[in-house]
Parts: C-alpha cells; structure tokens; sequence
C-alpha cells in the first residue's frame, strides 16, 4: 500500500490546495455543528411544549371531575325523594 502523501507536512499542505481543502471542512464542520445546535434546541423546546400541554390537560380533567362531582352532590341535595338529606318527622296521632 502507498500513500498519496510522501510526508505529514505534505498532507497538511494538500498539494499547495490546503487553504481551500481545510477552510471548506471548517465550514461544513461549523455547519454541521450549527444544526446539531439547533436541533437540540428545538427538541428542547417541543419536550417542553408537550409537558405544558400535559400538566394543562391534567388540569382540565381535574376541574371537570370536581365540577362533576359538585353538579352530583346539588342534585342529590335537590332531590325531594332522596331521604339522605330530607328531615322525615314523625307526627303524633290525635
């Protein structure tokens, strides 16, 4: 096997190209690392996006059982023919 560059300095020098070859990895580097960046960023955000909207549904849900529950216990103390909540007094016979 042989290689393409008799020394390292000759590799680093790319044949008198080395300003063009290493300024354009720079760039896709740079590049490539700008979109990590941002992905991140966004995933970050939409993680914390869905557990607003999670703790937000929750607490819906909370409200409309208790709401539930009051609307259950009104009517239950409305009705005339629940004996839970109705005072029944014994008359005495004359």
């Amino acid at each position: 096997m042989t290689f393409q560059f008799d020394s390292i300095n000759d590799f680093f020098n790319m044949g008198g190209y080395a300003f063009f070859v290493w300024a354009s990895f720079i760039c896709t580097f740079l590049c490539m690392a700008g979109v990590l960046i941002q992905s991140l960023v966004v995933s970050k955000k939409i993680k914390q996006g869905v557990q607003k909207e999670r703790a937000r549904a929750e607490r819906i849900m909370a409200a409309r059982a208790q709401r539930k529950l009051k609307q259950q216990t009104k009517r239950k103390a409305q009705d005339p023919n629940n004996l839970e909540n109705s005072e029944v007094v014994d008359e005495p016979k004359t």
